[in-house]
């Protein structure tokens, strides 16, 4: 085990600019799914996440699909498989490749889509949610690769293009596209850590739930008028 650990620190120490380097290109691409913003951003988004994934040369197929809802398509998402080999068991991983809005500018000490280094810290829009876990299984699926002699377990990959935006066709996606998603274990690389220098390991995640509610009132006020007699 301490060897294999050991082997895991030397890939990542060896792989560490690139991967850097990587998610700094990744980040620069302003990616908003919301229908204010530009949806040709989002499509460079998704291009660029199922490059990196296909030059990996790991999976079967790389796909870019979506789904839609109520008569509106959904943003693009990746989707790579390998199948699993002599019964070993597929590993989906989740990420997405969308970003949040970068806000009032006047709040940002740097460029939002222009990633600065800042002592040991990387900022820009979406450099930690969520292109660092786009990044993270890459560079975890390469560096397996390089380790392993033969890959024999599943790999699913499914990069969203929505979450920021709620995800409004999340569960279409999901049903349409169910077969190409079966997994026996799902890994999601959009989780939090204790601290900058503690990771934690999520087990349970609740979900979202949206709704609105509509509520009709009167025009005008009553008055309480008394009959007399």
């Amino acid at each position: 085990m301490q060897e294999f650990a050991d082997s895991v620190k030397l890939e990542i120490q060896n792989s560490f600019a690139e991967l850097k380097q990587q998610l700094i290109e990744l980040a620069r691409i302003p990616g908003i799914a919301w229908e204010a913003f530009d949806a040709n951003q989002l499509e460079l988004s998704v291009q660029a996440v199922a490059k990196l994934f296909d030059e990996t040369q790991v999976f079967d197929n790389v796909q870019i699909l979506r789904s839609s809802a109520n008569g509106r398509p959904g943003a693009p998402a990746v989707v790579a498989r390998r199948a699993a080999k002599n019964g070993k068991p597929q590993i989906l991983l989740y990420a997405h490749h969308d970003v949040q809005p970068p806000g009032d500018r006047a709040l940002w000490e740097s460029e939002p889509f222009e990633v600065s280094r800042r002592s040991d810290r990387l900022y820009g829009r979406g450099a930690a949610d969520d292109k660092a876990g786009v990044i993270t299984h890459i560079y975890s699926l390469k560096g397996l690769k390089e380790m392993a002699e033969s890959l024999r377990i599943g790999v699913t990959v499914f990069i969203e293009g929505e979450e920021e935006a709620g995800s409004p066709t999340f569960r279409n996606f999901l049903e349409e596209n169910r077969e190409l998603l079966e997994a026996d274990v799902i890994i999601v690389a959009d989780s939090s850590n204790w601290t900058t220098a503690t990771p934690a390991l999520t087990t349970t995640l609740r979900g979202l739930v949206s709704q609105v509610i509509e509520i009709s009132t009167l025009d005008h006020a009553l008055q309480d008028r008394k009959s007399t007699r």
